[in-house]
């Protein structure tokens, strides 16, 4: 089969000669992949800001159809239209039952080799042709009739991970939100935070394009340097909570200034740095909560998805490149990581 191959930081390659992945175990699955994902966060290990292990396959959001299940799968079968949420879970153990099945003590992340232990074997990712997936009845997600590709990308990762750091602020209906950063998930929690009912989103991003994907969204939208100055207008008595999602201190500081005393900070973006952009004396003196982690998507689908029938999704303005092959996968990660193309959210089909 044809894929992606990450090697290494600034290091992905297209490759037509990868094997096709076989079942393993009796509850796994195989996915013919129709669409993958290219997420922000596919950028900490080709940036170097993350430690990753070579050779693996990336990709963490797809979409696609069952080709082949193990004896033991009982929730479904080869044809069946599914998502794939980036982790897998089992459904079982204390942590799934919780919800936090992104925690699952038997979860693995797609196209993720960890670093620290050569001796444990990749879970190849989605931006290939085909994809095994371990734990299939914990983790696939069946695509609900009428969404389209692009919507089951969004739900594999980027829309409840928005959604999730706009619910971590606690009850916004009526009160200001501020969204630093709007990548894919920043984008996802303006629309989230307007499906919740806050009175008014501001969203804010140093790239103007960016800006106006958020006004499209019904956003307030400014450059970092008239945030605070906007903020002041808009929500005079302080703003409820800050999603912060672009995941440098320099946000961070900002959150921690923008939010009113007593207020919450919800850190949604990867954290790859050591410490913090502001210190444990800026939360105790301002009575600030900061809530962070990585979303539980496979729970959280669980009682999203009925509440989304018929809504259309927020696929358009946070899509900017839609179609594109695995063959242009090198060039698409250059340009990502080089914030150029207008590109925000790429999808490749197989």
């Amino acid at each position: 089969m044809h894929g992606l191959i990450f090697s290494g930081p600034a290091d992905v390659r297209f490759a037509d000669d990868l094997p096709d992945p076989t079942l393993r175990g009796s509850g796994e699955a195989i996915v013919a992949v129709d669409a993958a994902g290219l997420c922000g966060s596919d950028l900490h290990p080709y940036e170097g800001r993350e430690a990753a292990r070579g050779d693996v396959v990336p990709g963490h959001e797809a979409v696609g159809r069952v080709l082949q299940v193990g004896t033991g799968v009982r929730g479904f079968v080869p044809g069946d239209r599914v998502l794939v949420p980036f982790t897998t879970c089992c459904g079982r153990c204390a942590a799934c039952a919780r919800g936090l099945s992104a925690r699952c003590a038997h979860g693995q992340l797609f196209g993720w080799g960890d670093p620290d232990d050569p001796t444990a074997e990749p879970l190849h990712g989605g931006q290939a042709e085909r994809l095994r997936v371990p734990l299939a009845d914990g983790t696939l997600v069946a695509l609900p009739p009428g969404r389209s590709l692009l919507d089951g990308v969004l739900l594999a990762d980027n829309l409840p991970t928005g959604w999730t750091a706009v619910e971590r602020l606690g009850e916004v209906a009526g009160q200001t939100v501020v969204v630093l950063g709007l990548g894919a998930v920043g984008l996802c929690a303006v629309w989230a935070a307007r499906r919740l009912g806050a009175a008014a989103v501001i969203a804010v991003d140093p790239v103007p394009a960016r800006r106006g994907r958020a006004e499209r969204l019904g956003a307030v939208a400014v450059s970092p340097d008239g945030a605070a100055t906007l903020a002041a207008e808009v929500a005079p008595d302080g703003v409820t909570g800050v999603v912060e999602a672009a995941g440098t201190a320099a946000a961070q500081r900002a959150a921690a200034s923008l939010v009113r005393p007593g207020g919450t900070i919800s850190l949604i973006a990867v954290q790859t740095a050591a410490h913090l952009g502001f210190s444990a004396v800026t939360l105790y003196d301002r009575n600030l909560t900061v809530v962070s982690g990585r979303a539980s998507v496979r729970s959280l689908l669980e009682r999203l998805l009925p509440g989304l029938d018929g809504v259309t999704l927020p696929t358009d303005v946070v899509v900017s490149h839609p179609e594109l092959p695995l063959s242009d996968g090198p060039g698409a990660y250059a340009t990502f990581a080089a914030r150029g193309d207008g590109l925000v959210k790429a999808v490749f089909r197989p």
